[in-house]
């Protein structure tokens, strides 16, 4: 019977610890390098990969699943970057790993679904130990999580998504109904609602009965929506569809959306906008038409971005605390 060579015999034995303390750094830098996945001084990455080299140390994907064998990385997918509210995400996530001497792998879905479904394959095969999780809000079903059964997964963002895994959201129910009691605190009676989606699993017309889907939770605007709709109810006025505009999230969707909003001649005073974004947009519609904010119509955003005090005028917006999220 052939016996295993000495190289061979390491190699099933080496793992990312022993090549750490051979090259005098933590497995997290070890796992820097090895990935690629944040800057690492030449000499360092020059140590550890001669060690890697020495050892003939192989990245096991199984190892990963091994109690006590830790890479120091963490998968964040989220649905896309040029969003502040998702960078702020990423930003408190980084915050966070950095004071556990750990690293993320960052990916985006760029708001496309299809794009989602190929990073959470390409995050499945990558060595990480968790998988932070902002899903992509369309109409599609979600896609499925099960190649992570064996490591932490978080959701993010979301309600009750893959309701067998932790969910870290803010209350979006409570925080379109803070904004709609704003606009009625300033005698706004005629309140338009601008619900964004990347891809709508509804129009202005069935959004109420979208309130219903299983995966409702999925979507912020929906719950959103439902405080809208709370709010208005409570202070007695009937809830008109012709105020309802399904659109994107960002500047250019609230300036469509404002042009089919004014465009309807509904009589519109106040805009709840999807993000802040979107409320630029809006605001950069009705200023070209020479309609006065907030004098003919008031806006609010949603965020509390970078948006909010570089728009004209400054923007009124309900707060959410993304960095904290991230953490």
């Amino acid at each position: 019977m052939a016996g295993l060579s000495r190289n061979a015999k390491q190699r099933d034995t080496v793992n990312i610890r022993q090549v750490a303390e051979k090259a005098g750094v933590s497995v997290a830098t070890v796992s820097r390098v090895i990935n690629r996945s944040a800057a690492v001084t030449s000499d360092i990455a020059a140590t550890v990969w001669k060690v890697v080299r020495e050892l003939d140390y192989k990245p096991s994907l199984a190892a990963r699943y091994m109690k006590g064998h830790l890479t120091g990385s963490l998968g964040l997918l989220v649905p896309n970057l040029e969003s502040s509210f998702f960078a702020s995400i990423a930003t408190g996530a980084l915050a966070e790993a950095q004071k556990h001497d750990q690293v993320i792998i960052i990916s985006s879905a760029e708001g496309n679904r299809a794009k989602e479904i190929t990073a959470i394959d390409a995050l499945s095969r990558s060595v990480i130990d968790g998988l932070i999780y902002i899903p992509v809000s369309t109409g599609d079903p979600l896609p499925e999580v099960e190649r992570f059964r064996h490591l932490p997964v978080v959701v993010v963002g979301r309600r009750e998504v893959f309701k067998e895994r932790p969910n870290i959201y803010v209350d979006n129910v409570k925080g379109g109904y803070i904004a709609t009691k704003y606009l009625l605190a300033l005698g706004r009676r005629r309140i338009a609602f601008m619900a964004g989606f990347w891809d709508a699993p509804c129009s202005a017309e069935t959004i109420t009965s979208a309130l219903t889907l299983e995966n409702a939770g999925a979507y912020s605007s929906l719950d959103r929506f439902q405080g809208y709709l709370n709010a208005l109810e409570e202070a007695g006025i009937p809830y008109d569809p012709e105020l309802v505009v399904v659109c994107g999230y960002d500047f250019m969707a609230g300036y469509n959306a404002a042009a089919e909003l004014i465009g309807r001649l509904a009589g519109v005073d106040g805009i709840m906008a999807a993000n802040d974004r979107v409320a630029t947009g809006v605001l950069a519609f009705l200023r070209e038409q020479g309609i006065a904010v907030p004098t003919d119509i008031s806006v609010i955003g949603y965020d509390d971005g970078p948006e909010a005090t570089m728009a004209h005028p400054q923007l009124t917006t309900v707060r959410q605390d993304a960095q904290q999220l991230g953490k």
